[in-house]
């Protein structure tokens, strides 16, 4: 559809991003930091603590977004139903710009890169002051192309969330990259239900979006638990975002639903363990592998007393252990040959001991 070519690969402060690389974790604070300061550095903390690549917030502004202040938004605290007005839910969240500079460079501190989900021009251009390292844009803004044209001119990364786009969207997308050559974009299978049940999780969009987009994909999850990135892992996701909180407890739309520190733990060491486990995609033995074929494997054995010079027919040979004496694919070419030397039943045949002629 698109001539655009997406580079397998890009770099975020020293990491490196997409095919061939370690998986990309980002812990997703997003708005878990309850509108404190504080709670935001300690979360900060706890996600370095658990492996992390980085942490992302949301950078919003919530006039900007929401026109009707009626509108409500039901979640769960606690086991309890909460609904509230999503305009005095979202602006109570607000991670205020001030705070941005302070959180980055603590974030930075703690070896992680710090990333943020921006809704409007206005905020993108306040992270583009702090010399972020890439642009994330939710699902919901996926259909915003004036905002995505605003960060693709800056000239870096992009990382979009797909939830509840359609294909059609996908190619609108694709033909504004493709119209300013924006060549550093990951695209994230999402699924925008919070939770997101297990029969909706889809997982083999992932292989789809691949096949559409010609780039690298990652997967955004609101599942509970790690199953589902582990499965995004082994389909291909280079990138994986996970909503993080200190405690599932909190007051708040999106902490039920969260990785709490011991959780996201769980989940970075997996996914370094998958990551081991998947190795290579070719089909050349390890090493190991081949040292074990002369334990497990079966060669050309004498079934009986051999006389030399007696002419080699099938009721001559079985197929037995061990594995390093002549392979059973050569079963037929040494059949009709003459051995050179008397052979003992149950003797390993080597080609030594049998003639050319």
């Amino acid at each position: 559809m698109q001539s655009l070519i997406l580079k397998p690969c890009f770099e975020l402060e020293g990491r490196k991003i997409g095919e061939g690389q370690p998986v990309f974790i980002i812990a997703e604070i997003g708005i878990n930091h309850n509108g404190d300061l504080l709670t935001a550095k300690k979360m900060i903390n706890a996600a370095a603590e658990c492996g992390v690549d980085a942490v992302k917030f949301q950078t919003f502004r919530t006039e900007e977004f929401m026109a009707d202040r009626k509108i409500t938004y039901e979640y769960e605290v606690r086991g309890k139903r909460v609904r509230e007005k999503m305009f005095d839910m979202f602006k109570r969240l607000e991670l205020p710009l001030a705070w941005h500079s302070e959180l980055f460079d603590y974030t930075r501190q703690k070896k992680l890169v710090p990333l943020t989900s921006v809704a409007d021009g206005e905020s993108a251009d306040a992270m583009e002051k702090l010399d972020i390292s890439a642009y994330k844009l939710s699902s919901e803004d996926l259909i915003n192309l004036p905002l995505v044209e605003h960060v693709i001119k800056k000239g870096k990364p992009l990382i979009l969330s797909t939830g509840m786009a359609d294909e059609e969207e996908l190619d609108d997308v694709l033909r504004s990259l493709s119209k300013y050559n924006a060549n550093q974009v990951l695209f994230l299978h999402c699924v925008s239900l919070y939770p997101t049940p297990d029969e909706e999780t889809h997982l083999w969009r992932i292989k789809a979006l691949h096949k559409k987009i010609g780039g690298p994909v990652g997967y955004s999850d609101h599942t509970l638990g790690i199953l589902a990135t582990l499965g995004a892992v082994s389909l291909g996701a280079c990138l994986l975002e996970k909503h993080f909180t200190l405690d599932r407890h909190m007051d708040g739309p999106d902490h039920f639903f969260s990785a709490d520190p011991d959780e996201m733990r769980k989940l970075v060491r997996n996914v370094r363990k998958m990551e081991v486990m998947l190795g290579d995609a070719g089909l050349t033995l390890s090493n190991l592998e081949i040292d074990i074929r002369k334990q497990f494997r079966r060669s050309l054995v004498a079934s009986r007393d051999l006389i030399s010079g007696q002419i080699l027919s099938r009721e001559d040979i079985v197929l037995k252990r061990p594995g390093n004496g002549i392979h059973p694919r050569n079963l037929c070419n040494v059949l009709g040959k003459r051995i050179s030397l008397n052979i003992k039943k149950g003797t390993l045949l080597e080609k030594a001991m049998i003639s050319e002629e």
